[in-house]
């Protein structure tokens, strides 16, 4: 079957005269992994309470399964829905395995006792996590991310068919984050339910198939990671600059925060480059605080939408054009301008080769020498090696850290 198994219709929730939750519209199907994402204070904690049931609204409702949550009691609700909380400070006088066999106890009649079959479950999902052997062990002598496998795992034991985990992953390192999105994902591909507060915005895109976006109790953005992972949006919302790329590794996406930029530096560098072989640079020297340009690059390489997203004055050309005279002499005002400007290392070929004139033209030229992580530097026409070299005879080749190292001395950094 699939559906919504939570559904929040026109949720608010108030302390005093404010509003921490307010109007929220919302729903978790079977098969979900959903995500529930903001800033501090934006309200996840309070909503995800709301729907485990954990308090009351002062407006609107929740229904599980279509039904009113409210209107069924405690322990049927804790057969149908489980809920972990980010709290694993308080410390239980309770041994591991009893801490599991909590999570059963909903399924047990009133005075019956946990049988073989209880243990056995709650020894397969502790082990299920990565804690086998620690049955025994006070739950109040583990780590903070021992604790939180733990409650993590008594979750798992309660065995329901909706969940509702708030930041289940805070004090864990990026192997156990790993293991338990990943056993969160696997929960969802049960046709389960689940609904997590997620503070890693990498995490949330690689794991959750749907994200909401809180801002002051509110549903500012809901979809698809692309669709709500967007730096209009999340800048707004976080009040920061941020960058959103596709992971390398995985394809998913990951927001950088742009740091705000150091002042007091009226340098202005020009930065030639192609294929991404400026990013780097790009990056450092904008957090630097110095004024960039850039180009002249083709529409949609990595350093034309780098330098896009940062605001960074550039000349570009179409994607696959090639870089004629015309926009040569576009593009070295830029250059001549310019206190310093640093070739990148890319290869060059008959429809970049319009760059090494480029560079002819600046008042102050370095060449990047291009290290065992850079593009190489390679030549597809001889007038572009005999360019190139002609450059190397008047400016300076310097490796990145060398660059870099001369610019930090020149702003009077150590």
């Amino acid at each position: 079957m699939s559906g919504a198994l939570l559904m929040a219709r026109g949720l608010v929730w108030r302390v005093g005269e404010t509003r921490i939750i307010d109007g929220i519209d919302l729903s978790i199907d079977r098969g979900e992994l959903v995500g529930v994402i903001g800033p501090n204070g934006a309200g996840k904690t309070s909503l995800l309470r709301l729907l485990a049931g954990l308090c009351r609204p002062s407006e609107g409702e929740v229904l599980y399964d279509g039904g009113d949550l409210a209107a069924i009691d405690a322990r049927a609700r804790a057969r149908r829905l489980a809920f972990m909380s980010q709290e694993t400070a308080q410390t239980f006088p309770f041994t591991v395995m009893e801490m599991l066999l909590m999570g059963r106890h909903p399924h047990l009649g009133r005075f019956a006792q946990e049988s073989g079959e209880d243990r056995e479950r709650a020894r397969r999902t502790l082990s299920y996590v990565g804690l086998s052997g620690l049955e025994d062990r006070s739950f109040g002598e583990l780590s903070g991310g021992e604790r939180q496998l733990v409650l993590f795992a008594k979750v798992l034991v309660q065995d329901t068919e909706a969940l509702v985990l708030d930041e289940p992953s805070s004090s864990l390192d990026i192997r156990h984050q790993d293991r338990i999105f990943s056993m969160a994902q696997e929960l969802a591909r049960e046709n389960r339910g689940v609904v997590t507060s997620v503070h890693n915005l990498g995490v949330a895109a690689e794991y959750c198939s749907r994200l909401v976006l809180l801002e002051k109790g509110r549903v500012a953005a809901e979809g698809r990671p692309e669709e709500v992972l967007r730096s209009e949006i999340l800048d707004r919302v976080y009040r920061v600059r941020t960058l959103v790329s596709p992971s390398i590794a995985t394809g998913s996406l990951e927001v950088t925060v742009i740091p705000r930029r150091f002042a007091g530096n009226d340098s202005r560098i020009h930065l030639i480059g192609g294929a991404g072989s400026a990013v780097n640079l790009t990056r450092e020297l904008y957090r630097l605080g110095y004024a960039l340009s850039g180009g002249i690059a083709h529409e949609h390489d990595s350093d034309e939408k780098l330098w896009r997203n940062l605001g960074v004055e550039c000349q570009a050309v179409g994607a696959f054009s090639r870089i004629g005279d015309d926009e040569v002499a576009a593009a070295a005002r830029l250059a001549e301008s310019a206190d310093v400007t640093i070739l990148c290392s890319f290869p060059v070929g008959p429809g970049n080769l319009g760059n090494l004139k480029l560079a002819a033209l600046a008042r102050r030229l370095i060449v990047l020498a291009p290290g065992p992580e850079d593009l190489p530097r390679s030549f597809f026409s001889p007038e572009g090696r005999i360019l190139f070299e002609e450059l190397c005879r008047k400016a300076r080749v310097l490796v990145y850290e060398e660059i870099l190292a001369e610019l930090w001395h020149a702003r009077g950094d150590p």
